[in-house]
């Protein structure tokens, strides 16, 4: 907005206000102007609404409105534009538009030209794409994708409008539905990752809308959109997890039965020592996964590992046998979820909007994982922050400062990588302070993925108890991996 004058003797006011409902073509009135001045308001509105700008001036000889050809002046009347001084335009196509206004006045000596930049957004049209799949059988075409049971759908909101707001409905799926919750919740799952276990025809639904400018919500259903077919390979582990009372969740991508005692076919190893088993069920609640109690809780800071002779009857629901595995690592028990902390839920338990600085691009991507399907891709771009944190509430843990606690996490370097150190960091939610860990990376391989725990790190108790949250942070240009973060009470 630009406003030349070269002597001052009058006040030059431009309001701009958006009204949607009605036309007012009052102008308040204004007296014994002795400066000048110029100010906005809002400038989004929607496609088919009028925007109104008042020319409040006092003294004008000569007034000329200048509007996108798109647009109209709806307010005029029969009248000149130039005899108008609140012209209400409305704009009929989305996009990007001024709208001027020049005077001259009475007094020669002044001068006013200024622009007014106005937004107009679409009409809501929701849409989504499939942005990958994972299975190891698939078929996509304009209306269906049929692949196998167990396989994972990456779908991505690409609605127009600019929605702020929208609500997934995944039939068969898991989960089953995300979003309708707030703008931060809605705008986590505008990419989702859904996993479909069981045989059958499902729909897919998504509504999005707008608060501001209000836009109605639109809803895509695209009925028996996704067709899950029986796969005849074997399950795949997917998890192999121990919850805080020691118990073992054996997790695989496909739904499981078993009706013999299985206790004999499976082994359980804590430190090169077995350790018996006492109990083996598939879960009721989510068949994908075998439940497993040993004898013992073992230490936190110890290493576990599991393995299957094959010889049992646990099988998928076809009939197909599940393999035989040997000494597969047990992630033992962390305060952190596995879920946001492996990255398993496609980074939705992280953000990379840290209020000081973040300079890089930091993804979840799935061709590169320590465990699992996730790990987070960490690619500074110049020599300054590359940050990444879990605050949000889900990814929020417990910490008693009567005891004492330990990290661990696993990293994948870029052979390009030039930084010497890293720098986790456990943060408390209601402050943005804690607890850092500057670690060294000089001697690390490259190229593959490496466990930096107990040893590399330090032992430490919060000062104070109560919620936290996990910040990963490194300053040179370079490319990083991160996975499988734990968080230990040390025993």
């Amino acid at each position: 907005m630009k406003i030349h004058f070269r002597k001052i003797s009058i006040l030059v006011l431009i309001v701009i206000t958006i009204i949607s409902c009605q036309k007012d073509d009052t102008i308040p009135e204004y007296n014994n102007f002795s400066d000048a001045l110029a100010t906005s308001g809002d400038k989004r509105i929607q496609r088919g609404d009028f925007a109104s700008f008042a020319d409040l001036s006092k003294g004008v000889t000569d007034r000329t409105w200048t509007i996108p050809e798109s647009a109209s002046i709806i307010n005029l009347d029969g009248r000149d534009p130039s005899q108008v001084e609140l012209i209400q335009v409305q704009f009929d196509e989305p996009g990007q538009f001024e709208v001027n206004l020049k005077d001259e006045f009475i007094n020669s000596d002044i001068v006013l030209d200024t622009t007014f930049n106005i937004t107009v957004l679409d009409y809501v049209q929701t849409n989504f794409d499939v942005i990958s799949l994972d299975s190891g059988f698939y078929e996509e075409t304009p209306t269906q994708i049929t692949m196998y049971e167990g396989g994972t759908i990456t779908f991505q909101d690409v609605s127009i409008g600019s929605p702020n707001r929208r609500k997934w409905t995944f039939q068969g799926g898991d989960p089953s539905s995300a979003g309708g919750i707030s703008i931060d919740e809605d705008d986590d799952v505008s990419t989702i990752s859904v996993t479909y276990p069981t045989i059958g025809t499902y729909d897919v639904e998504l509504i999005s809308w707008r608060q501001y400018p209000t836009g109605a919500a639109d809803t895509l259903r695209l009925q028996n959109y996704v067709n899950i077919t029986e796969n005849l390979e074997p399950p795949t582990i997917m998890s192999i997890i121990e919850d805080a009372e020691g118990v073992i969740d054996l997790k695989y991508n496909l739904p499981l039965q078993s009706s013999n005692d299985l206790s004999n076919n499976f082994s359980y190893t804590v430190n090169g020592d077995n350790v018996e088993i006492t109990s083996i069920i598939v879960d009721s609640n989510d068949n994908r996964v075998v439940k497993i109690t040993p004898s013992v809780n073992p230490n936190l800071l110890s290493s576990a590992t599991l393995s299957y002779d094959g010889n049992g009857d646990l099988a998928r629901t076809n009939g197909v046998l599940v393999p035989a595995f040997t000494n597969d690592m047990v992630t033992l028990h962390s305060i952190a979820n596995p879920e946001i902390y492996g990255f398993e839920d496609g980074g939705l338990g992280w953000d990379v909007n840290w209020q000081w600085d973040n300079v890089g691009e930091i993804t979840y991507p799935t061709d590169n994982p320590a465990s699992g399907q996730h790990s987070m891709k960490m690619e500074a771009t110049s020599d300054a922050r590359c940050r990444a944190y879990s605050k949000t509430t889900e990814a929020y843990f417990d910490l008693d400062s009567s005891k004492s606690y330990t990290i661990e996490f696993k990293i994948w370097i870029d052979s390009n990588y030039t930084a010497t150190s890293i720098f986790p960091e456990v943060i408390r939610s209601d402050q943005w302070v804690g607890e850092g860990f500057w670690t060294s990376v000089n001697g690390l391989p490259r190229n593959q993925w490496v466990t930096v725990n107990k040893e590399a790190v330090k032992i430490w108790s919060p000062d104070v108890s109560g919620q936290y949250f996990f910040s990963f942070r490194f300053q040179k240009i370079g490319i990083a991996y991160i996975d499988d973060i734990k968080i230990y009470e040390v025993q």
